[in-house]
């Protein structure tokens, strides 16, 4: 089983923890060929802290790692739950702003172009967008579009 917690306190002392977890293979379409973990990073404490360059950069790095341990395929979903975002930003939402800083971050993190982050828009007029990234090896980019394909109607409903 790929399911791993991974606690982490930022210098500034805010607790979080890195959550992998793996989607039941009896619950996927069989045309799913790699494992598919979902990834969560819960605040221990109040959602509202800002967090630092070198916290997104830990958080990058630790999914790296993870990826590059496993072949697999991470399923990132960009909660719409209140987020701190700067001036200029007000105007998007909140899964909108984690959806656009996890890109960066993962692009800081992944120099190589060895990975594949794949961001998927549910459109859904009555609740707000709902972002959703895909990220493996890039090896594994047919694996992705298999998914893009064959799965958003799972992921629509999860």
């Amino acid at each position: 089983m790929l399911d791993k917690i991974i606690p982490y306190t930022t210098v500034e002392g805010f607790q979080y923890l890195i959550k992998f977890t793996q989607f039941s293979k009896k619950h996927l379409p069989e045309t799913f060929t790699l494992p598919i973990v979902d990834i969560t990073i819960e605040a221990m404490e109040s959602p509202r802290q800002t967090n630092n360059g070198k916290t997104l950069f830990h958080f990058s790095s630790t999914i790296q790692k993870f990826i590059d341990e496993n072949n697999i395929v991470l399923y990132f979903y960009c909660s719409n739950d209140p987020i701190t975002k700067n001036k200029k930003r007000q105007d998007i939402s909140d899964a909108q702003f984690r959806s656009n800083l996890f890109c960066k971050m993962f692009e800081k993190q992944n120099l190589d172009n060895n990975f594949i982050c794949e961001n998927i828009i549910i459109r859904d007029p009555n609740n707000g967008d709902h972002h959703i990234h895909l990220i493996s090896r890039l090896e594994n980019e047919t694996e992705i579009k298999i998914i893009i394909n064959d799965g958003l109607p799972y992921f629509e409903n999860k």
